[in-house]
C-alpha cells in the first residue's frame, strides 16, 4: 500500500512540474524596469607607443616638405635621374660666377659710397623718371613688359634710377660743360648728327649728350678711387 501511495504522489508531482515548465511568451511589457542604466564598455582607443609617435611625425613632416618644396630642390627628372638645383647652381657658378661676384661686390661698394656721401634723392625725381619710361614704352607693350624681357622688376628699376640720380648729384660739378664745350661738340657733329640744324635749336640736346659723356668718364674715375679705398676681401670662388 505504501508503495502505491508513493507512486501516486510521484505521478502527481511530475504532472505539476510539467505544467510549471510550460513555455511563456515574453514581451517588452513583461520586462522589469531597471533603475540603473546599462553601461556598455567603450571600445579601446588605439594609441601609438611613445617612442614611435615622434618618428611618425617626422616622417609625415618630411613627406609634406617633399610635396611642397620638392620641385625647388629637383626641378627636373630625366628618366629616373634627378636634375638638382645644386647642379644648376654649380653650372652657373662655373660659367658666370666670377662676373656675378664682381657685379655684386661693385654694387655694394657703390651703395656704401653713396651712403657715405650723404646724398639723398627725392622720391619725386625717381617717380618722374619712372613716368617718363612708362610713356616711352607705352607703344611697345608697356614698361612692365619691357622689364620682363630684361629680367627686371620695378623694385630693381627704382633702385637703379635712385643710384643713377645719386651719382649724378655727387659728380654734378665735374660734368657741367661750358658753353664753349657745347659749341665745339655741335661743330664736330654739324655735318653728321646735326646736319641742316641750327645751333640754337639743338643747343640743349647737345648739352645733355655732352653731360652724359662727361658723366661716364667722371664716374669711371671716381669709382676707381672709391673701390681702391674700400675695405674689400675677395676670396674668389
Amino acid at each position: 500500500m505504501a508503495k502505491k501511495a508513493a507512486a501516486k504522489t510521484t505521478k502527481k508531482t511530475t504532472k505539476k512540474v510539467v505544467k510549471a515548465t510550460k513555455p511563456v511568451m515574453v514581451t517588452t511589457s513583461t520586462l522589469p524596469v531597471m533603475d540603473t542604466p546599462v553601461v556598455t564598455a567603450a571600445p579601446k582607443s588605439f594609441k601609438l607607443p611613445s617612442r614611435i609617435l615622434p618618428l611618425a611625425l617626422i616622417v609625415v613632416g618630411i613627406a609634406l616638405l617633399t610635396y611642397k618644396v620638392g620641385p625647388y630642390f629637383v626641378p627636373a627628372i630625366v628618366g629616373y635621374t634627378p636634375v638638382t638645383r645644386f647642379e644648376i647652381w654649380n653650372k652657373l657658378e662655373q660659367s658666370y660666377g666670377t662676373q656675378a661676384l664682381d657685379d655684386l661686390v661693385n654694387e655694394k661698394i657703390l651703395d656704401n659710397a653713396i651712403a657715405k656721401s650723404g646724398v639723398k634723392v627725392e622720391q619725386a625725381k625717381v617717380d618722374e623718371q619712372v613716368k617718363g619710361l612708362e610713356t616711352q614704352f607705352e607703344a611697345m607693350g608697356g614698361l612692365d613688359a619691357a622689364l620682363e624681357q630684361r629680367g627686371m622688376s620695378r623694385v630693381e628699376l627704382t633702385k637703379q634710377i635712385n643710384t643713377q640720380l645719386a651719382v649724378e648729384e655727387i659728380l654734378k660739378d665735374k660734368v657741367n660743360p661750358t658753353d664753349e664745350e657745347v659749341k665745339t661738340a655741335f661743330d664736330e657733329a654739324a655735318t653728321t648728327t646735326y646736319k641742316d640744324k641750327k645751333f640754337e635749336d639743338v643747343k640743349d640736346q647737345v648739352k645733355d649728350e655732352l653731360v652724359q659723356a662727361k658723366l661716364v668718364e667722371a664716374f669711371r674715375d671716381w669709382f676707381e678711387m672709391v673701390k681702391a679705398e674700400a675695405k674689400l676681401k675677395n676670396f674668389g670662388l
